[in-house]
This record gives structure tokens, sequence and C-alpha cells, in this order.
């Protein structure tokens, strides 16, 4: 299995816990090394999972036999941690058969097909479409245009309405992203992907876990 386009991982520890987000360098067909910005790891060697996030295949979830060790390049990347993976087995991709929704908190503007704009509340999003709520009623099949930095760049996106749930007080919309360029839909991967590997983190701290290894 050879991975397209990936530049981050999330690498589970022994007791199967999120341990550290790293920056990946794909070296050859099975063989990854990774960098790790977490000072608190040890040299170690293990068999672990880890989520790789590529662009192309989405998010890939793989069994690693992993070398931890010493970055000796650390004064130059500032990264204390490094290793070397091979890839033992792929368990599972997901994204491109099933996009991955993450809840989200993003307040936005929505510009309508006749140029009127929606004020509302994005919570939850995906590779495929998004969920928002506002106080306006739209209709089923209505167009509308946000622009959004998902990544590094403002990505000008459109989507159409699927789905209306009256709510109190207001409307959520189910909506499909129409004709996404390769660019926009990698950055909204990437950005799905990276608020997952937060929230997993965020939530191990929440439950006194530690996400490192002493």
């Amino acid at each position: 299995m050879r991975l397209k386009n990936c530049e981050s991982c999330l690498v589970y520890g022994s007791d199967k816990k999120p341990l550290s987000r790293a920056r990946v360098v794909e070296i050859r067909e099975n063989a990854v090394r990774m960098f790790f910005m977490t000072p608190k790891l040890r040299s170690a060697r293990l068999k672990t999972i880890v989520d790789f996030y590529d662009d192309q295949k989405g998010l890939v979830r793989c069994l690693c036999d992993l070398t931890l060790k010493k970055n000796p390049s650390f004064f130059e990347t500032g990264e204390p941690w490094m290793a070397d993976a091979v890839i033992m087995k792929v368990y599972e991709e997901f994204q491109r058969q099933k996009d991955v929704r993450v809840k989200v908190q993003i307040a936005s503007e929505f510009v309508l097909a006749d140029g009127s704009y929606v004020t509302g509340t994005i919570q939850n999003i995906s590779a495929g479409g998004l969920y928002f709520v506002t106080t306006r009623k739209l209709k089923r099949g209505d167009h509308f245009i946000f622009v959004y930095k998902f990544k590094n760049e403002l990505c000008k996106v459109e989507a159409r309405v699927l789905r209306i749930q009256e709510l109190h007080g207001g409307y959520g919309y189910g909506c499909q992203f129409v004709d996404l360029a390769p660019n926009e839909e990698a950055d909204i991967r990437n950005f799905v992907y990276v608020q997952q590997i937060q929230k997993q983190l965020e939530k191990q701290k929440k439950h006194g876990l530690s996400v490192d290894h002493e």
C-alpha cells in the first residue's frame, strides 16, 4: 500500500488511545518516516495503530511496526522525536466510500443564487457536505456559496440544500457540496481530519489521561 499525498498522521499508544500527532514523510512503498513535536516520548519499538491522512486516499488506518528515536536534526526542525514505520496491514480506508463528519461551530455568511445573504452557523461538516442552522427559511434545491479558509487558502464553496429540519426559532439544512475542485476537497478533508484528531486528544485530556509516554 502506497500513500499518495500524506502530510500528517495520528499515532496511537499500546493502550490504543491517541498518543501524538506527527508530520509524515513517505520514503518508499510501505515505509514512512514521521516527526513529532511532542517532547515527552521515549525510544521504543512497538506495533501500533496509525491513522494517516492522505489527500487522495482519505483517512487510512494501519497497523505499523514503529521504531521511535531521538531526531538528530532537532535543532533544524524543532521536532525532538522521529520514527520509522513499516506499514504491516491496512485496516480501513475512510472518507472516500463514506465521508466522516465532524461537529463544529462556524459562524458564516451564505450567498444565495439571487444574490441575497443568509447568516448561520455550520454545526457539522464532511468532504461531502455540511449542516447549518439559520433563522431564514430556504427551499430544497436552493444553491448557495460560502467562503472559508479550511487549510492555507480561502475556499469558495458551492452547495445545495438536500433536506430541511424545522427547529425552535429557525431551520436546519443538510447540504451537499457541488462541483468541488480537487484542491478544495483536499483542504476540507484535511480540515475534518485535523478537527477529529484535536477532539480525540481533548477527550483524552478531559478524562485525565496522558497522551504522551513519559
